[in-house]
């Protein structure tokens, strides 16, 4: 008799968990969830709101061995993922195994596929932790209701198109790119004028030169909003004597960043290595379950993959710090081993942040048995994890302001140069400057406003020395509109409010492609004019599902169903029925104002294809038509439709898609009349 049976998800786990236990143990995998609601109805009890789960087709046999094993166990763990995904599964597992097996069946977990958290695991089993298992199936449960109630009031809205649907989280998304789209779209450029003056020292051998920027008109912020003011202040100051007025000498640390979080690796992977949030969670998936190594048994090679924490566990930081004073020396090791808390309150501290489950596997060492992608993202979260307990970097900063003379007289006018020197790397040996983690930890993204001219070295200065003007040179300006989104940009900003979870951000980005509601173009998300169309939709007669601040109170209350601090048929009720109202309403009005659905390609390669916006005069042919500013505005003649190039007898024109309906409005393109 097999003494003990483990369950996981997928076979990679099994032979990676069976290669660490050997003999005494069997390791049988589920091939993920048994029991799903079929799509061919709503499949959810409208009194109790609990969902009627079938066995997935093609899995009775599996369930039938799976059934078998269990018999011929003294003990059965089931060690599925530790997120409420993993403990549905594992509940599903056991109430089919038969009340035989489920009495003695247990439930493990671990954030790591290595030997010490296996045995850690199987030394403290558990029960199912039926909290999780609730909020598992509200949020399946809520997904459902939302997919199969809105979605009809897109078929009744716009006609003409197939597989249109909505979602919980994936309507905010959209709706967060078409409302970014609308803002660059609305934008207006606005002129400005910077005044920089090129300089060096009078006195002494150092004859280097270096830039300072018109910072300050009488202790305010400059305004130069056209040309003529700026040249007007040159031919001003073009005769001025410049002398220093104030030095100012500091020190700036640079702090690490912390391990990995699901999002955060997602966004590193994007900007370092150009791989999509979908890509970056498959290779993940690969070196969690494990990847040969040595003598060719599987090894999990990094900690659990979809985790909001940061918290990292002290044998792993000791191993850090061991590293980090082998390879760079005691200089780059804090005296002690940072503390690093995240700012995400539903954040579950219990897992791990992303890291090697031994750091001693550099990844020169192992880099032969990865492939080349493989082995970039565990050499980028490698390097992460050992940055993070390593020192801060240091840079010498200073500060010069000069105030321009006339006559002996100082002017109304500020000119400041700043510059950094890089006293001590610190963590930069190991990890550079990651743009998504500084705009995070900053809150804010500078504009050009904000920044001064790099100098890459200025001279030893002191308040009074005097300064050459070699040139004083005005530049135009326009201000820019925020960029549209890259995936890792969305994924930080659906992180922010509080919008999905680790495990749903790249499938919400994923279901937005494949529904062509966005498309990729330069690695940056465009909505198409049907996600306009749909977005539109959704906003006039559903407003609640592309309400970000509704969606993420919705996954508070999920978190508080998972914590046990509140009743699944509770928050349930309280949702359906006010939403069930909405939505008939929604039904009707959508029916009353229907119109076309823009066409869409079909090309076979995708939503990502350049070919995906290209339409021939019926919508089904190859030729390209002209972009144009206009396209997805609202009519201004019957303000229901919205306007769309189209291709007539005489070219390319703008038409509402309302036209079946009696919307006679037209213009030719770039007619700006």
């Amino acid at each position: 008799m097999t003494k003990t049976l483990i369950i996981v998800e997928s076979a990679k786990k099994a032979k990676t968990i069976k290669g660490i236990l050997g003999k005494g143990y069997t390791v049988k995998a589920s091939s993920g969830h048994i029991l799903e609601m079929p799509k061919d109805d709503l499949h959810v009890n409208l009194n109790t709101f609990q969902p009627t789960l079938y066995l997935i087709r093609g899995k009775g046999k599996l369930l039938d061995n799976l059934k078998r094993a269990a018999n011929n166990a003294d003990t059965v763990y089931l060690a599925t993922d530790l997120d409420r995904e993993g403990e549905a599964i594992a509940h599903h597992i056991i109430t089919r195994l038969g009340s035989n097996v489920a009495r003695r069946a247990k439930r493990i977990a671990f954030t790591a596929i290595t030997e010490r958290d296996i045995r850690k695991a199987l030394a403290n089993p558990r029960e199912v932790d039926q909290n999780l298992v609730q909020a598992q199936v509200a949020r399946r449960t809520i997904d459902r209701l939302v997919g199969y109630m809105v979605s009809p009031v897109l078929w009744a809205g716009l006609s003409g198109v197939k597989r249109l649907s909505a979602g919980r989280v994936q309507s905010p998304a959209l709706w967060l790119i078409v409302t970014r789209e609308r803002t660059i779209r609305n934008f207006k450029p606005e002129e400005w004028w910077s005044v920089d003056a090129e300089l060096s020292k009078q006195a002494g051998e150092d004859n280097t030169r270096f830039w300072a920027r018109l910072v300050k008109i009488d202790g305010k912020k400059p305004s130069l909003k056209n040309g003529k003011s700026a040249h007007d202040l040159k031919t001003v100051l073009e005769n001025a004597s410049w002398p220093v007025s104030a030095v100012k000498k500091g020190e700036r640390l640079r702090y690490p960043y912390p391990p990995f979080t699901t999002d955060t690796l997602q966004q590193a992977a994007s900007s370092q290595l150009g791989m999509s949030p979908k890509r970056t969670m498959q290779l993940a998936q690969q070196l969690y379950e494990g990847i040969k190594v040595g003598e060719g048994k599987q090894v999990g090679l990094i900690t659990y993959l979809r985790t909001d924490s940061v918290a990292v566990a002290p044998e792993a930081q000791e191993t850090a710090r061991q590293i980090v004073i082998k390879y760079w020396g005691t200089d780059y090791l804090p005296p002690k081993p940072p503390h690093y808390t995240t700012r995400d309150k539903t954040a579950q501290e219990a897992h791990e942040a992303i890291r090697p489950t031994d750091a001693w596997r550099t990844p020169k060492k192992i880099e032969s048995y990865l492939d080349a992608q493989q082995y970039q993202l565990y050499r980028l979260i490698w390097r992460r994890f050992v940055a993070s307990q390593m020192k801060p970097a240091r840079y010498d900063t200073i500060s010069i302001d000069i105030t321009p003379l006339l006559n002996q007289t100082a002017t109304p006018y500020l000119f400041r140069a700043t510059g950094s020197t890089l006293r001590f790397a610190g963590f930069l040996k190991v990890y550079g400057v990651d743009e998504y983690a500084e705009v995070a930890r900053t809150n804010k993204k500078k504009t050009v406003q904000d920044e001064l001219p790099t100098n890459r070295s200025i001279p030893n200065l002191t308040a009074g020395d005097w300064l050459n003007l070699h040139q004083l040179l005005p530049k135009q300006h326009f201000t820019k509109p925020p960029a549209r989104y890259t995936e890792a940009g969305l994924i930080g900003e659906l992180k922010k409010r509080g919008l999905g979870r680790p495990s749903t951000y790249a499938s919400i980005i994923d279901t937005l492609k494949n529904r062509r509601y966005v498309v990729v173009e330069k690695k940056r998300l465009h909505p198409t004019s049907l996600g306009f169309q749909v977005c539109e939709l959704l906003e006039k007669h559903v407003q609640s599902v592309v309400d970000v601040d509704f969606t993420a109170r919705m996954e508070a209350d999920l978190d508080a169903i998972a914590n046990g601090q509140a009743s699944r048929l509770q928050i349930m009720r309280n949702f359906y029925h006010p939403f069930k109202n909405v939505v008939d309403t929604a039904l009707v009005e959508a029916k009353r104002h229907r119109q076309p659905a823009v066409r869409q390609s079909r090309s076979k390669k995708g939503a990502n294809s350049k070919q995906g916006n290209k339409r021939g005069r019926t919508g089904k042919g190859k030729k390209s038509l002209p972009k144009s500013p206009d396209e997805g505005q609202p009519c201004p003649t019957c303000e229901q439709g919205q306007l769309l190039v189209r291709s007539g007898k005489y070219g390319p024109f703008i038409g509402c898609t309302r036209y079946k309906e009696g919307c006679r409005y037209t213009k030719k393109l770039n007619d700006n009349k």
